[in-house]
């Protein structure tokens, strides 16, 4: 009997459009675990992302972010959480591309400042003397980045998380039911 490969479920998408809540609801219903990545950065280092930033720069953090990215990926029946700025490493696409099915939580830049509360809290918008306009230049550059690793979008303003979730689960199975045997697939085909 051939046994088929049950592809992971990756959220990607802008800070503050909600992976990581989405996430653990999805992994819920999937009887999946749940996979944060930045969560995992701040657990390996001991201090808050903000922190990290802040001491070691943006840089490393990145170099920290890959390296969670490929562990989450190596595991099986887990829904992973990934940070917002992901999808800046051409490498961290291809790994979680092999790894299982990409949704991009897509939410409006006015609901993603509401959603973010204090920039403080936000390394990339705790200096802007706009945040909105800081997350508007910001989506200018990673939306299309966004979108040619997406296998599906999932837009979630104004939704419940709830709701949200039900989304990304419907579009998960539609896109698992499809996955093919082998890792690594083209996605180009």
């Amino acid at each position: 009997m051939v046994q088929t490969l049950i592809p992971n479920l990756v959220l990607i998408g802008y800070m503050g459009t909600g992976k990581s809540t989405i996430g653990r609801a999805c992994a819920r219903a999937l009887g999946f675990r749940a996979v944060d990545t930045d969560a995992h950065v701040e657990r390996r280092c001991g201090r808050p992302i903000a922190d990290i930033f802040a001491a070691d720069g943006e840089a490393e953090f990145r170099r920290m972010e890959a390296l969670a990215v490929e562990e989450a990926a190596m595991r099986v029946n887990v829904v992973i959480a990934t940070g917002g700025g992901v999808v800046l490493n051409p490498g961290n696409v291809d790994t979680l591309r092999r790894s299982g099915v990409l949704m991009w939580l897509r939410v409006a830049p006015e609901e993603i400042v509401r959603r973010c509360g204090d920039p403080a809290s936000r390394p990339l918008l705790a200096s802007a003397a706009d945040p909105l306009a800081k997350v508007k230049e910001m989506l200018t550059v990673r939306e299309p980045l966004y979108s040619n690793a997406a296998d599906a979008i999932v837009e979630t303003t104004g939704l419940r998380r709830e709701d949200a979730a039900t989304l990304v689960l419907d579009a998960y199975r539609r896109l698992a039911a499809a996955w093919p045997t082998v890792p690594g697939r083209d996605r180009r085909d």
